[in-house]
C-alpha cells in the first residue's frame, strides 16, 4: 500500500490538480486487463473490452457507441467483466466522480495485448474511441492535441 498504491495515487491526484490550476479539465481513463478465464471456475469470458463505471455512465457509454460503430467485431460491454463501486475500486470514484471528470475504466482481455503488436492495436483502438466520444459529448477541448500531458 505504502510502497505503490499511496505513491501512484499521490501522483495522479498533483497531474490531476496541475490541470485544473490551468483551468483544464481531463477525461480520466483507468486502464487494466483482465484474464480470458475466470480463475474459480475456468469459464471463458467472451467480453475482449469492458467499458466500466460507477455513478455516471455517460462517457463509458459515448466510448461503447464508438467501438460498436467503429470496431463492430470487438466484443465490447458495459460494466463487464467486473463493476465499479467504492469499495473494489479507488480511481474512478475518488480521482473522477470526487473531481467531476468524464472518466471510464477500460478493461482489456489480457492475452490481446500480450505483445508489441496488439499492444500498439489496443493503444489505437482506445485513443481513437476515447477522442469520438468526447466528440460526441462535446469535450474535445479536454483531450489534449499536444500530446503534453502531466506524466503521472
Amino acid at each position: 500500500m505504502k510502497k505503490i498504491h499511496q505513491p501512484y495515487h499521490r501522483r495522479v491526484a498533483n497531474a490531476l490538480d496541475r490541470f485544473a490550476a490551468v483551468g483544464k479539465k481531463p477525461i480520466l481513463l483507468a486502464i487494466h486487463s483482465f484474464t480470458r478465464a475466470l480463475r474459480q471456475t475456468g469459464d471463458e469470458r467472451e467480453c475482449e473490452l469492458g467499458l466500466l463505471f460507477n455513478r455516471d455512465e455517460r462517457f463509458a457509454k459515448a466510448m461503447l457507441t464508438e467501438v460498436n460503430a467503429s470496431f463492430p467485431k470487438i466484443k465490447a460491454s458495459l460494466n463487464e467483466p467486473y463493476t465499479v463501486d467504492d469499495l473494489s475500486d479507488y480511481s474512478i470514484p475518488v480521482h473522477g466522480e470526487r473531481r467531476g471528470l468524464p472518466h471510464v475504466l477500460i478493461e482489456i482481455r489480457n492475452d490481446l495485448i500480450s505483445n508489441e503488436a496488439g499492444q500498439l492495436l489496443w493503444a489505437d483502438i482506445i485513443s481513437r474511441t476515447a477522442r469520438a466520444a468526447a466528440g460526441r459529448l462535446g469535450l474535445e477541448q479536454n483531450c489534449s492535441r499536444s500530446g503534453s500531458l502531466p506524466h503521472v
